[in-house]
């Protein structure tokens, strides 16, 4: 079991919120969960706009071959890195970080930042990535060269 630590408001906040105007805006908490023990957790933060609110969820495996893998990265508020680091620190480095989909702007927008975070680790989109309303490069979008 990892340690939780006291829980701060700053450490929610994402400054970046302007990029993806959706609730709740500059402040995102992180929920992580233990899917399968000590192999898959989720990584859960709320978003939405009007009266509509859902998760959007990232999802971390430990690999046989030691490390981890990151699918659909989420906003890398401090909370959200700290509780990566966590995993770090039990079961070795972020090795990759996948972007699943072309036009999901909801995970899309986070990639280049959390592998900032992270920046050992490799990072892989789907083909054929666009963007809406201007179909930017990725290099626009934050995603590391």
């Amino acid at each position: 079991m990892v340690p939780q630590q006291p829980l701060h408001p700053r450490d929610w906040s994402w400054s970046f919120w302007p990029a993806v105007p959706l609730y709740p805006y500059g402040k995102r908490r992180t929920l992580r969960r233990e899917i399968v023990k000590d192999t898959i957790w989720t990584f859960d933060q709320l978003q939405g706009i009007l009266y509509t609110v859902v998760p959007i969820r990232m999802t971390i495996v430990k690999l046989s071959t030691g490390g981890l893998f990151v699918y659909a990265p989420v906003a890398p508020t401090p909370e959200c890195v700290r509780l990566v680091k966590e995993l770090v620190t039990l079961h070795g480095d972020v090795k990759y970080i996948i972007l699943p989909t072309s036009s999901g702007l909801e995970h899309k927008v986070f990639v280049g930042p959390f592998a900032r975070c992270f920046p050992q680790s490799q990072v892989f989109v789907a083909p054929n990535q666009w963007s809406f309303p201007l179909n930017l490069p990725l290099s626009w979008l934050g995603f590391p060269k």
